[in-house]
């Protein structure tokens, strides 16, 4: 009887494997690895086929999103297959699918959970995490437009004194953080809200959980003169603040004091 094993591989490189993960790819029959929905910027494909001891092919969205059944599923039914995922392996629908038709097909699946942005982010702002609302995806512009429901997301989530994580599209380049801070802008020229202004605190985040990750509170209109390197980027539009956290975001982001003033 085959299983069908979802093995996170945490936010950086290779050594984000847990060691039950590892040894779950190093016992499989046969193993996939995905990097559509996140990339893993320190990651070597040379070291992880070393360390796993097998050759490992790389799907594309469409394998996984279109062809699963072929790809994966069909597979998995006779043999042990591994598919090794950025983050944590379900925090991306596509995943949470494939493990359904999984389910419906009577295949054993097991995951195999890592660190994801959504929880290291607390961790890299010093944001309380039970303070989160709804994550929102901002996709560039050059791939789709930029859907006004995300700006919408953002401003329920402050009214209701809740922090919002955005992730920033991957694809095509990707969408830089001041790019997607002058999207932001713009909505909130159109809407009024005054809740995302050139003025509002942004907390910018590029490459959690590398040596090199950098986080940047500041105003909106500062944010958008930096450069943060290479992806993968987030940002997050911070709601009231304990007084921890503001301290948390000077310390940890580089807040000015006079900007945290009046948002505790």
């Amino acid at each position: 009887m085959g299983e069908l094993l979802f093995i996170g591989m945490g936010l950086h490189d290779e050594n984000g494997l847990t060691l039950r993960g590892l040894d779950a790819a190093k016992n499989a029959d046969t193993v996939y690895a995905e990097f559509y929905t996140s990339i893993m910027p320190g990651l070597s494909m040379d070291r992880l086929r070393h360390i796993v001891g097998k050759e490992i092919e790389i799907l594309t969205r469409k394998d996984l999103e279109e062809d699963a059944e072929r790809t994966i599923i069909s597979k998995a039914e006779k043999k042990r297959v591994a598919l090794l995922i950025p983050g944590d392996p379900m925090s991306a629908t596509t995943h949470v699918g494939i493990l359904l038709s999984a389910k419906k097909h009577g295949i054993r699946t097991t995951v195999i959970h890592s660190a994801s942005i959504l929880t290291a982010v607390s961790g890299a702002t010093g944001l309380e995490g039970y303070k989160f609302g709804r994550t929102v995806t901002i996709p560039s512009p050059k791939t789709s437009p930029v859907p006004e429901s995300v700006y919408e997301f953002i401003v329920a989530n402050k009214r209701i004194g809740l922090h919002t994580l955005a992730l920033l599209d991957l694809e095509q380049g990707g969408l830089a953080i001041p790019e997607a801070i002058r999207i932001l802008i713009k909505l909130e020229s159109a809407k009024r809200t005054g809740l995302l202004s050139e003025e509002a605190l942004v907390v910018a985040l590029a490459r959690v959980g590398a040596p090199d990750c950098l986080v940047r509170a500041a105003k909106a209109k500062d944010l958008v003169m930096w450069d943060f390197g290479e992806p993968p980027w987030s940002i997050v539009i911070p709601s009231r603040l304990h007084f921890v956290e503001a301290e948390a975001l000077q310390i940890l982001a580089g807040a000015p004091r006079g900007l945290l003033e009046g948002r505790e």
